[in-house]
């Protein structure tokens, strides 16, 4: 589901090996694991409420949302592989709901489990030294943040650190075409039981958790520096990206024809860069108790 990232010594082996994600370029691959809507394909599973495609064009999107990142934050990009050939004794990782990572140019300390955070994860007690998990305000359900934490805490060393990133869905500034998407966006998800305002309760899911303490939170509010104008340019193409590409579900919200929705998100991303529009971002990272 999205992406949650995870890291363990080489030396350590997965709990269930049969769990490795099959590929297009693994013959274990099969059509169950998809369905297709209006030209786009999805994930397949019964229980996660999910929205986005992850088909070529998302999975193109979500690589330009990794570039972004790094200079938001001023760190790596594409987490699991960039971090993977930085750290080449440790292992990484990464888990989704569907089979779409590619094996080309993986590093050999690289896996992709398929795997369900909303259930039990395949790692036993104490497995990792790090987790990190990106961007699931789309994904966990309002009354499921604790329970998907606390999973999380479980496959985690005492010692080890856990890391949440995510960000608001609203804008500092916003034009009338971002408005009407993002309010647009806002009711969808609490339609589906999601919780858009999710970025601001990781602190306090991290700070409830009595197995965490040494929690630490940083929000950035906006962009400044030689980089502003290329991440508000990538911003733009980011989240109208993200937009169209989910166009199929959110377009009986919005209320317009098909053309009227492609204007606006093609209005979204020229108002985001001429209004430097930024939503707030945020990341908490906790350590787990000994």
């Amino acid at each position: 589901m999205g992406t949650c990232i995870s890291k363990i010594r080489l030396n350590k082996p997965l709990s269930k090996p049969e769990e490795i994600m099959s590929t297009p370029n693994n013959p274990t691959n099969t059509s169950n694991h998809f369905r297709f809507s209006s030209g786009r394909r999805y994930h397949n599973v019964g229980n996660a409420v999910y929205f986005m495609p992850n088909d070529d064009d998302e999975c193109d999107r979500l690589h330009l949302q990794h570039i972004m990142e790094r200079f938001i934050w001023q760190s790596a990009g594409s987490w699991s592989l960039e971090m993977a050939a930085n750290y080449p004794k440790s292992k990484f990782i990464g888990i989704d709901i569907s089979p779409v990572q590619s094996e080309e140019n993986k590093p050999p300390n690289v896996e992709f489990i398929k795997a369900n955070v909303l259930e039990r994860l395949p790692f036993d007690d104490n497995t990792f030294d790090f987790i990190f998990q990106r961007f699931l305000t789309g994904g966990i359900p309002t009354d499921k943040w604790p329970s998907v934490i606390n999973e999380l805490v479980r496959i985690l060393k005492p010692g080890g650190y856990l890391e949440l990133a995510e960000n608001d869905i609203y804008y500092t500034s916003m034009g009338p075409a971002s408005e009407k998407l993002i309010e647009s966006l806002s009711i969808l998800l609490h339609e589906r039981g999601l919780d858009p305002t999710a970025c601001y309760k990781i602190q306090k899911y991290l700070e409830e958790n009595d197995q965490l303490h040494n929690v630490n939170y940083e929000e950035k509010k906006c962009i400044e520096g030689q980089d502003a104008i290329r991440v508000y340019k990538l911003l733009g193409e980011d989240y109208s990206t993200a937009m169209a590409n989910m166009k199929s579900v959110l377009i009986h919200t919005v209320k317009v024809s098909n053309d009227e929705y492609d204007r606006l998100v093609n209005e979204f991303e020229k108002e985001t860069i001429e209004l430097e529009s930024f939503p707030p971002h945020i990341r908490v990272h906790a350590q787990k108790k000994f």
